[in-house]
């Protein structure tokens, strides 16, 4: 097999550059969403479990309800994401490197 020639690899490595600038990094804040949903859904679900609870639930209360319900039904498709970004940028890495 022949060695791939200095222009193809300086062209292979702006590619790969660009694909993390426009695709990988754009969607960091991703984890920080994840990270705080996720903290978020483990306080409210704490909060909701060991504390007692009013006999008289307020609008207050039925909203927090709500957004921990929500919290909890986003975390299953924001760790998908995560991971598929996490694996995506490793790969791009591990292209770089070779």
């Amino acid at each position: 097999m022949n060695k791939a020639s200095k222009r193809w690899n300086i062209l292979r490595h702006s590619v790969l550059e660009r694909t993390r600038r426009e695709v990988i990094e754009p969607l960091g804040p991703l984890y920080l969403i994840f990270l705080g949903t996720s903290v978020f859904y483990l306080i409210g679900l704490s909060r909701l479990s060991l504390v007692q609870q009013p006999t008289e639930y307020s609008v207050m209360a039925a909203i927090l309800i709500l957004a921990i319900a929500a919290a909890g039904f986003a975390l299953p498709f924001l760790t998908g994401a995560v991971l598929t970004l996490h694996a995506a940028d490793r790969k791009l890495e591990r292209l770089q490197r070779d």
